[in-house]
């Protein structure tokens, strides 16, 4: 699909499918979101927990622990963000594909029964006896003129 939120060409049950693939993916962020916030908490403690303790050492891995989780963090939120707006948009979309009426019309079948119409050996076949009646054609017209230069 070229665009995500295409719908069009897809059935309702197709299209169903397809937006609960992106519902999925979205509750799989939301469980890697929190378990990236309660690992980032988790590290500011211990940060905090080495520093009260005067682990100056501890706490400096701790605090580059906690802020390479805080990037992290802030990338899963992004991106959580990203599929909330896909999601709210496929699903106003399939309600839109519901309402409307089911497309009885597959495209690849409607290709085929024109490709069988239009046969390419049947083309072939027509341009191959066309040129066979042009020949016989100049052929009776070279026998009559000879005929005619005959009859002179």
């Amino acid at each position: 699909m070229q665009d995500d939120f295409d719908l069009e060409g897809l059935s309702r049950e197709e299209a169903r499918r397809y937006v609960a693939g992106f519902i999925e993916s979205l509750e799989l962020t939301r469980r890697d979101r929190a378990e990236r916030e309660a690992e980032y908490e988790k590290w500011k403690s211990r940060t905090k927990l080495a520093v009260e303790r005067g682990e100056t050492a501890l706490a400096k891995e701790a605090l580059r622990r906690a802020e390479e989780v805080r990037a992290s963090l802030a990338s899963v939120r992004a991106e959580e963000r990203d599929l909330e707006f896909r999601v709210g948009e496929l699903k106003r979309r399939l309600a839109d594909l519901k309402r409307g009426p089911e497309r009885s019309v597959d495209p690849d079948a409607l290709l085929e029964q024109l490709q069988s119409v239009t046969d390419p050996d049947q083309q072939t076949k027509e341009a191959l006896a066309e040129a066979e009646a042009e020949v016989a054609l100049e052929q009776l017209r070279r026998r009559m003129d000879e005929q005619t230069e005959a009859d002179r």
